[in-house]
């Protein structure tokens, strides 16, 4: 916008906060709202200032050289509510009507940099709300702190007179839109700590309005005040409409877009949709003949335009390496670094964690260069992390997921099995797993899968024959699920067509235990399991009115609380019996035999490709 001034939309945004504060200023002394003004007055016109500075212009992956304008390359998606497609230009005022929503999209959808231009637009369009972006991320690095002592002292570093008391004073007015983007960032582990926040603060704070992006998870469907938006792949015209408005050279845009208007968009839509995948396809147009059709290739070959290409802008040439490593050792290295960061869920690096990380990660491979000089290669050579405040992160956090991956499929470590059952469910909202498997499913089949299914059945197997009345298998419910209770479930998770009640089952604390590997199994597997059991189940041994019955006490006399099947006998004694007849113990009971027939075929089609190896090489 040529004729907007940043700061006279913010110092009359903030001032008119302020004298809001003076009328309904009851309960506060003269000199304490004097303090609040002054504070508010400074903090937010700075913090204003900087954050519109920060989120209107960014890097990407194509622009790696120098921040650009945000709405010169960026598309926003549409979004899916129930069914309804809302288009991007209305979201703000979809903010402002239901005031309480998520944003849920894949990996490469956009959604952080949906949340910077929602950022953007606030000010831009001068409708008068007090914008606050939280990187949900950053929480990761500061132990125990809440999300009200992180806004705080953000602001408290522009004025460190700034107290909590000021904040909660000023959000009691309204007017402010706390972002807070990137939900499935938080460690697993904090994330039900930052959840029931989120949900306190629009509670406390009833005027504010709130947004949250994340990944898809069924967690969303318990918070009762917001609205579920699905951020929509992109149609062909928005594809286009990307690519044309991205500098790169003209003549190889130019082929790209004609290629993806007459065939490639349609041949290659789960990709050519995903904003991120979109810009790689161009990265990558002018290397190859042809887009290939597997994940995991078309990261290989993103990472091997950025290993040889300097700028997009210019012709392809030779670029400067700080390290001179050659590209296997540069991506042996590169992965460990991702595998070390990923495991600890680091998804963003302090000048000393990454330094650190790094010298672990040479130090694995043994080759020859400095922790420093690999990280001006990763910053200034291929570009695959960014400068990002005080510290770093990646130019897109999949690239971390792709070379995590990576790794451990191709490392040789004496205890891999290990390795992968801590790292394939440090984020259940990856693609960790799926990539691995994708790469080289014979290894993640021999080492993980068919010992993890042998575990599984060791330790379920006597504890099912042992099953001799009703509560014994409720209790063995028990043992792969900590509560029963309901969720919505929509038909389609994309478009987020109307949502009916239906049962869930909640997993354990533990990460990888057996029901979060059945999870996995799923992942893998896509719908062989979902035949299995439709195809074994036994209809006479359950009701779909039982299932009714027990959904409508959860939601209705239980007012939606869980069922704990720890405690089997503090549970009714009507409750156990729609327990056992809704299908519970029997979907347990199927997931075992399932493992049986899944390890028995996985144990034929092993041995068959060693006999035949065998065969034709050693004949």
């Amino acid at each position: 916008m040529s004729d907007f001034n940043i700061s006279e939309v913010v110092s009359n945004v903030v001032s008119d906060l302020c004298s809001s504060m003076v009328k309904g200023a009851a309960g506060i002394g003269k000199d304490a709202l004097s303090k609040l003004k002054v504070n508010l007055d400074t903090c937010l016109r700075e913090y204003l200032e900087r954050s519109y500075e920060r989120y209107s212009k960014t890097k990407t992956l194509l622009y790696r050289e120098r921040p650009v304008d945000i709405k010169s390359y960026y598309v926003r998606t549409n979004l899916g509510l129930e069914g309804e497609i809302v288009l991007e230009h209305e979201f703000l005022e979809q903010i402002k009507s239901k005031k309480r929503i998520v944003v849920t999209g894949t990996a490469g959808s956009g959604k952080s940099t949906f949340c910077k231009s929602i950022f953007v637009d606030v000010l831009e369009r001068k409708v008068g709300i007090i914008p606050i972006f939280i990187e949900l991320r950053h929480l990761n690095m500061e132990s125990g702190i809440t999300l009200v002592e992180y806004i705080v002292s953000s602001l408290a570093a522009i004025e460190p007179s700034f107290s909590r008391q000021q904040l909660e004073y000023a959000l009691r007015k309204g007017r402010f839109l706390l972002i807070f983007d990137g939900f499935d960032e938080i460690n697993g582990e904090n994330r039900a700590t930052y959840e029931r926040e989120i949900i306190e603060l629009s509670n406390i704070y009833h005027e504010i309005l709130v947004v949250v992006s994340s990944r898809p998870d069924p967690r969303f469907s318990s918070w009762e005040e917001f609205y579920r938006y699905s951020v929509l792949p992109l149609s062909k015209e928005k594809a286009l409409s990307l690519i044309g408005q991205l500098e790169y050279d003209t003549e190889v845009k130019s082929k790209f877009l004609k290629v993806l208007e007459d065939e490639l968009f349609e041949k290659h839509k789960s990709f050519a949709s995903n904003p991120l995948l979109l810009t790689m396809m161009l990265l990558t147009y002018e290397q190859i003949a042809d887009i290939p059709n597997k994940i995991h290739l078309f990261y290989e070959q993103a990472f091997l335009t950025l290993f040889n290409k300097h700028d997009s802008l210019k012709s392809l040439y030779k670029r400067k390496s700080f390290t001179g490593l050659p590209l296997d050792d540069f991506k042996k290295v590169l992965s460990a670094f991702c595998v070390l960061g990923y495991a600890e869920k680091i998804y963003y690096f302090d000048e000393v964690n990454v330094l650190s990380i790094l010298e672990k990660a040479i130090r694995i491979y043994g080759v020859n260069a400095s922790a420093e000089d690999f990280l001006r290669d990763l910053l200034d050579s291929v570009c695959i992390l960014q400068r990002d405040g005080l510290g770093f992160s990646f130019t897109h956090r999949s690239f971390q997921e792709y070379f995590t991956a990576l790794f451990l499929v191709s490392n040789s470590n004496a205890q891999k099995y290990e390795v992968m059952d801590k790292v394939f469910f440090v984020n259940d909202r990856d693609s960790v797993l799926d990539m691995s498997y994708d790469i080289n499913s014979d290894i993640v089949e021999r080492v993980w899968l068919m010992p993890r299914l042998q575990r599984y059945i060791d330790e379920f197997m006597p504890a099912l024959e042992g099953c001799a009345e009703r509560d014994d298998y409720i209790r063995l419910i028990g043992r792969m699920y900590s509560e029963l209770t309901v969720v919505d479930r929509y038909a389609d998770e994309e478009v987020g067509s109307e949502t009916e009640l239906a049962l869930a089952y909640t997993f354990h604390d533990v990460k990888n235990d057996h029901a979060h590997f059945f999870s996995a199994i799923h992942s893998i597997f896509q719908g062989e399991w979902r035949d299995f059991y439709l195809r074994h189940r036994d209809k006479s041994k359950l009701t779909d009115e039982c299932e009714d019955e027990l959904i409508s006490l959860i939601a209705d006399e239980l007012e939606g609380e869980s069922i704990d099947l720890s405690d089997v006998e503090g549970i009714p004694e009507k409750t156990r019996e729609l327990i056992f007849c809704s299908g519970g113990t029997q979907l347990v009971s199927l997931r075992l035999d399932y493992a049986r027939y899944l390890l028995s075929k996985l144990g034929r089609k092993h041995a068959e490709k060693d006999s035949d190896i065998s065969s034709l090489i050693l004949g």
